[in-house]
């Protein structure tokens, strides 16, 4: 998953304010996940493609967001990040 700014590549329009499409909150592009689904080839008939976009809340709350190594390291307590 990618926030909707860094999967734009940046330059042209700035991206408008989105609802999150589980809790119908408005949130800025750049806090917000694009989530891209597809469906295995053996549910490719039947089911499409799909994009959706949610806030950083509704991603945790789905368990769909992990945490970047720097934010996991300062998480750490001081001895372990220096036993590291």
């Amino acid at each position: 998953m990618k926030s909707v700014e860094r999967s734009r590549g940046g330059g042209g329009e700035p991206a408008r304010n989105r609802a999150c499409y589980r809790c119908d909150r408005t949130v800025a592009p750049s806090a917000l996940f694009r989530i891209e689904i597809a469906p295995p080839a053996s549910l490719a008939e039947k089911y499409a493609d799909a994009v959706r976009y949610c806030c950083e809340g509704c991603a945790a709350g789905m368990n769909l967001s992990d945490f970047s190594d720097r934010w996991e390291a300062a998480a750490r307590p001081r001895d372990e990040r220096s036993n590291g």
